[in-house]
């Protein structure tokens, strides 16, 4: 029994993700997600109190996936170079991997929820990111920024690019990715 409330939660969530990421927040509404995930309306409101706490679920674990792909690809004893090629090469590979997940970001912090989290200063996943450019200005290899402006220019043209490679007007290879966080790096460092 508990693998098949697993299934549905996850299958609503997935449902929601994707149809969130195709006509955005506010053009999802519950019934659509039910039918797309194969269930009843009143299902989803058995897993999520309403279509806000849904949202949140979505962006949680959407953001553990970016935080698991910078733990992963982070290791302290490599010079912060190194370090920033490997995580933003990984990232951008996740978001072309991943792509009704990306979009569905896009659509949350474009909106009232990514507002809303980012004035309460609850992002957890950047923690990871803010400790590692601290790191970088620390040994003064990366530019004296707000850490916003860092960000801004690591992660914005990943997904702009991502988006684009997804919709088919730019191809992201091997070659083109490298030379990407290349250019990103070139942005920030010192």
């Amino acid at each position: 029994m508990e693998k098949q409330q697993t299934d549905k939660r996850t299958a609503i969530m997935q449902a929601a993700m994707e149809l969130i990421a195709e006509q955005g927040l506010h053009g999802t509404p519950t019934s659509q997600i039910a039918q797309k995930a194969g269930i009843g309306v009143g299902t989803i409101y058995r897993y999520f109190k309403d279509k806000d706490e849904l949202i949140g679920a979505i962006h949680e674990q959407v953001h553990g996936q970016f935080v698991e792909t910078f733990i992963e690809n982070y290791a302290p004893q490599q010079p912060v170079r190194e370090n920033y090629l490997r995580i933003f090469t990984a990232l951008i590979r996740l978001f072309i991997a991943n792509p009704f997940e990306i979009k569905f970001i896009e659509q949350f912090y474009n909106s009232p929820y990514g507002v809303a989290k980012k004035r309460a200063q609850e992002v957890e996943c950047e923690k990871p990111l803010f400790a590692f450019f601290n790191q970088g200005k620390d040994q003064q290899v990366i530019k004296d920024l707000p850490f916003e402006i860092l960000l801004g220019l690591s992660l914005g043209p990943l997904i702009f690019l991502a988006r684009d490679h997804l919709n088919g007007f730019v191809d992201l290879n091997d070659q083109t990715i490298a030379a990407l966080v290349g250019a990103n790096w070139d942005a920030i460092k010192r």
